[in-house]
């Protein structure tokens, strides 16, 4: 009986040692893997830098907004008239002129020659507006003809004959007649009369230098 309790003894104790060898190992066992495990799941997440920190934006503040005050639109102006070249010269054709006698001894006849006398060579020729051939002219297309009979050029319209004579206050037969603020032109025969080229009812004629206005006389 004693040998059979004391080796009873022996294998219990034996167990007991293996059995706590055992879960010395297992211990062992499972901290190892702990600690293989605890690296991987610490790298799972992205790293964080250290030193910047994440600042959300201020709230805009009121004072920011500038107050608006509404403008009425500005009416558009209208644009400035675009310039227009003078209407071609006008003649006595608005109003009629009474024709006046050539009975005065101050007047060239027409056989003296010069220029009155080629003037009053064409009395009663016809009157065609902006035409310069012999009974189809106007005032200055008339003065331009007569003019050139006598070997003097001068310049097709109103304005750019008088600018090529010689104004005068002691008018001579042959001179010319400004009328109507320079949109009339004729010869002056003397007398206080000139012929010119009046419109296509009356013609060339012989009239007053005062039928119309008179603005003055030039010389050649």
């Amino acid at each position: 009986m004693s040998l059979f309790k004391l080796n009873a003894a022996r294998h219990r104790a034996e167990t007991t040692s293996h059995a706590v060898r055992n879960t010395t190992i297992a211990a062992a066992a499972g901290a190892a893997m702990i600690g293989s495990v605890a690296p991987a799941q610490a790298f799972a997440q992205a790293p964080v830098e250290t030193g910047v920190a994440y600042s959300a934006p201020a709230p805009a503040s009121l004072a920011q907004y500038s107050s608006y005050t509404y403008q009425a639109p500005v009416a558009a102006q209208p644009a400035a008239p675009a310039y227009e070249a003078p209407a071609p010269q006008q003649t006595a054709a608005a109003s009629s002129v009474t024709p006046q006698s050539t009975a005065t001894t101050e007047i060239a006849p027409a056989s003296s020659g010069g220029v009155v006398g080629t003037a009053m060579s064409a009395q009663g020729a016809g009157y065609v507006y902006g035409g310069t051939a012999y009974g189809a002219w106007d005032c200055s297309g008339f003065t331009q003809w007569v003019f050139a009979q006598n070997g003097i050029d001068l310049p097709r319209t109103t304005w750019s004959q008088f600018a090529a004579g010689t104004p005068t206050a002691n008018p001579k037969p042959g001179d010319l007649v400004s009328q109507n603020g320079g949109a009339h032109v004729g010869i002056y025969i003397g007398g206080g009369k000139m012929i010119s080229a009046l419109n296509p009812a009356q013609g060339t004629q012989v009239h007053s230098v005062n039928a119309m206005q008179l603005d003055g006389y030039y010389t050649f």
